[in-house]
């Protein structure tokens, strides 16, 4: 592709990206998008054929972000103890720089469940469960943990890790925190959230 037409492209979807997330699906137009972009409705139907297939596009890039990082830590060969520490880090990055993804997830769900549950299910979590469910079941019988099931675990990490960025605005003016106040605290969060953790489980 020309490198003209592939800035074009990647316009469109930054454009689109950004959006999406403020207005969901329906509430945009490729109106909108294009003359976001730089470009011409025309154009943004030549790359990407209709809106929907455009949204598809960038869907599958935020959501495959967010939770493909999360997939390779648990299918590498870690403690359980590091994997957790990983995913409170992995979570806690991708929020930072998209920290209004977990609305945008959650927006869509309502809005277009069937694309979400498509993408979610290239992961494959139930596999991914399986996982931390045998290695879970590994540590207790090592003696070393109290048991729990993969999805308890993952409803405590990450409510500990989105809830903040879901009630930023809140947060923020209640407590007169900068944006800046707002990423120390959030970064200083991490060892906290896996302390909580583990110090839960852990006999």
């Amino acid at each position: 592709m020309p490198k003209k037409e592939e800035n074009t492209e990647l316009a469109v979807l930054e454009s689109a990206r950004k959006l999406f997330k403020l207005k969901g699906l329906d509430g945009t137009s490729v109106q909108e998008i294009a003359s976001d972009a730089g470009t011409t409705k025309s154009m943004v139907n030549y790359y990407f054929r209709s809106k929907e297939k455009l949204f598809t596009a960038v869907f599958q890039r935020e959501f495959m972000q967010f939770f493909s990082g999360i997939a390779a830590s648990i299918l590498s060969g870690s403690t359980l103890k590091e994997k957790i520490e990983k995913i409170v880090e992995l979570d806690t990055q991708k929020l930072l720089d998209f920290p209004d993804l977990p609305i945008f997830i959650i927006n869509e769900i309502n809005r277009n469940g069937d694309i979400v549950f498509a993408h979610l299910g290239e992961l494959n979590p139930a596999k991914l469960f399986s996982i931390i469910d045998k290695q879970i079941e590994e540590e207790v019988n090592n003696g070393n943990i109290h048991p729990i099931r993969a999805y308890d675990l993952f409803m405590s990490i990450q409510g500990l890790t989105i809830f903040p960025f879901l009630g930023k605005p809140l947060l923020k003016k209640v407590n007169e925190w900068t944006d800046d106040e707002f990423k120390n605290i959030v970064l200083n969060r991490k060892k906290i959230i896996v302390d909580m953790i583990w110090n839960y489980i852990a006999k």
